[in-house]
């Protein structure tokens, strides 16, 4: 006589749900509708399961797992959905058989473990695509079956969107090895809530990790640009599954209120490690006299640089914010075609693992502007269609004066905190504004001189910021560069570029009033797109105070509150190794729990932000952004 489990599993929860879909209508068709009848829209019926629900002294020899259904069923990602926990060494491989699914163990399961084969939404019926619900199946290779079960959510820790097919993993007594090396006791995946369960767990401590796990091998791996998560202190779960737990009820996509029902007890928040290998990850040529190095650590050590024939003087070195990728202007009276450039910097040793000098010899070849190449291709391609007889086109026009192609943008909305934008196409040779001229048109029509400041740009040494010390609503401006104010590193000047805005008026917009306090150390906020895709303002904070976000439409609206430790002025990543979480990143909610700030027209709005019970607060499950 089998042994009574004590509780009901979520697969008897399964087949109760598809039976009381399958009542009212009886069994779903196998074949196919009958011509002119209703569209199927009944599930597949779950009948048998080998192992039973829930069986216990399973043999560890076990080869096949199988779903008997009431119709022909197909597999829809397996390797997104399915999964055997704890994870064998060798994955099992899925496929149909008749009205049913085989699961083809590879490897002898262990012995007194309870394992779940989840699922997930893999299961469809053959016909119409009818999904079968989240299922996992539960047995034991002991005397009785683990019932402990543990949820959360996992997020992108710098946009705290949900992050789907993520692997959850659960460890005892991890080393600094274990993540990359050893397989984990428990695993599953997130949905597209970025939600997980983990099932059938035994009442012990564990390590709760969380990986992005690109080659479905349940093992860290940094040098893949693999995202990982972790928390910061063990976990012992407590929770018993029984057979209504939200936790496991057996949802359709479909149901999203019932999804965001769900209890969660943490939050795993992923992050892209910096890499801990410094080497050179790349090196070309990005203009005749621009050198880009990317490395793959930040802050590469660089003992020296030389390049034959020129002073190391004669290098301008640029970085990125994460200061792994150097861009290299070459501002010597002349550069070779081909360019040589010894390096020497500190770099990881492959056999030692250890930091030591490292020299290369790099060469840069001519450079090609396949973009100029590929317009001038067609350009003489145009010049041949277009011709109507095989003479000789006539003689040219003399050439005009070469220039460098300087860009001028002000966008009205964005002057205030950004300002004039002045984008040189390369580096600037001492670039001085003297000569520029910046004027505003009176309510009496006449023209007056505006001051103006100019700041450089703290990582790109090709863009500069003009502000207007004198700023006034609904005013025309006039921001004027005469010809060969500036000369680029080419020795090409500037062609005369005159740039025209008119400020916006504020009682013509709404605006957001944001009242910041109880800020514990400095923080980014932005203002946001509602699908928080894009960046409409940012203001750096550094102790409670009250900013403005003016000349807004009418629409919808997000505010990002960034963790800014150490001031960089940027979001900064985590570390694994040195159980570092990344900076805290978090979304404003108004009192009701929303996050969608709604300006009417001219809508003037005021908000109070507590940054500190904000950052503390948990992240809570919304529904996924539609794929498009």
């Amino acid at each position: 006589m089998k042994k009574i489990i004590s509780y009901l599993s979520i697969s008897v929860a399964v087949i109760l749900f598809a039976m009381f879909f399958a009542l009212p209508q009886g069994c779903a068709n196998t074949t196919a509708a009958p011509a002119g009848g209703p569209k199927d829209t009944i599930p597949p019926l779950l009948t048998a399961t080998i192992p039973d629900v829930n069986q216990a002294n399973v043999p560890v020899t076990l080869k096949r797992i199988e779903l008997q259904f009431n119709e022909y069923v197909k597999i829809v990602d397996a390797k997104k959905n399915i999964m055997l926990s704890p994870p064998p060494e060798k994955n099992p491989t899925v496929r149909t058989k008749g009205k049913g699914i085989v699961v083809e163990l590879h490897s002898e399961l262990k012995p007194n473990t309870t394992y779940s084969m989840y699922f997930g939404n893999a299961i469809q019926d053959n016909n119409e695509g009818n999904p079968f619900p989240v299922f996992a199946l539960s047995f034991s290779t002991g005397s009785q079956v683990d019932s402990l079960m543990y949820s959360g959510l996992v997020v992108d820790a710098s946009t705290l969107l949900p992050v789907e097919n993520a692997t959850v993993m659960l460890h005892i007594n991890p080393s600094d090895t274990t993540l990359s090396k050893t397989l984990p006791v428990a695993a599953t995946r997130t949905d597209a809530y970025g939600y997980f369960v983990l099932r059938n767990l035994k009442d012990t401590l564990y390590s709760l990790f969380a990986i992005t796990d690109q080659n479905n091998n349940y093992r860290y791996e940094q040098t893949d640009g693999e995202l990982v998560g972790f928390l910061d202190t063990l976990i012992r779960p407590v929770k018993r599954m029984f057979t209504y737990a939200p936790e496991i009820q057996p949802y359709f996509l479909t149901d999203t209120a019932g999804l965001l029902r769900r209890p969660i007890e943490t939050n795993v928040f992923l992050f892209k490690e910096n890499s801990s290998r410094q080497f050179l990850r790349s090196y070309k040529r990005i203009q005749p006299r621009a050198l880009e190095l990317k490395f793959g650590a930040p802050n590469p050590v660089i003992i020296s640089a030389a390049i034959p024939g020129m002073d190391s003087t004669h290098i301008v070195r640029q970085h990125n914010y994460r200061r792994d990728s150097l861009v290299w202007w070459l501002a010597a009276p002349s550069v070779p075609d081909t360019v040589q450039l010894y390096l020497t910097y500190i770099a990881t040793d492959d056999s030692l693992n250890i930091l030591k000098p490292r020299t290369d010899t790099l060469k840069f070849n001519p450079y090609v502007d396949e973009k100029a190449k590929e317009q001038e291709k067609q350009d003489l391609d145009n010049l041949g269609r277009n011709r109507s007889d095989r003479q000789q086109a006539p003689p040219s026009v003399k050439q005009q004066k070469e220039t460098m192609d300087l860009k001028v943008s002000a966008v009205p909305e964005k002057i205030p905190e950004d300002g004039v934008l002045v984008q040189f196409p390369s580096l600037p040779v001492n670039p001085d504004f003297n000569l520029a001229q910046m004027t505003r048109i009176t309510s009496q029509e006449d023209t007056v001189k505006v001051l103006f400041t100019v700041r450089p740009d703290s990582l790109d040494l090709c863009l500069y910021r003009i502000f207007p010390d004198t700023y006034l609503e609904g005013t025309q401006y006039t921001f004027l560069i005469p010809s060969d104010a500036f000369t680029d590193i080419y020795g090409l000047p500037n062609d005369s570029l005159e740039t025209q805005f008119k400020t916006l008026l504020s009682e013509d917009f709404g605006a957001l009033c944001l009242q910041v306090q109880n800020v514990p150390s400095p923080i980014i906020l932005d203002l946001m797109n509602e699908s928080r895709n894009q960046i409409l303002g940012t203001r750096r904070i550094v102790s409670d105070t009250t900013v403005s976000f003016p000349y807004l439409k009418a629409g919808k609206y997000t505010i990002r509150v960034t963790e800014d430790l150490n001031g960089n002025g940027f979001w900064d990543t985590g570390s694994l190794v040195g159980k570092k979480q990344a900076e805290r990143v978090r979304m404003f909610r108004l009192p009701g729990g929303g996050q969608i700030i709604e300006l009417s027209e001219k809508m003037e709005l005021t908000q109070t932000i507590l940054i500190e019970p904000l950052l503390n607060q948990h992240v809570t499950l919304t529904a996924p952004s539609k794929k498009r």
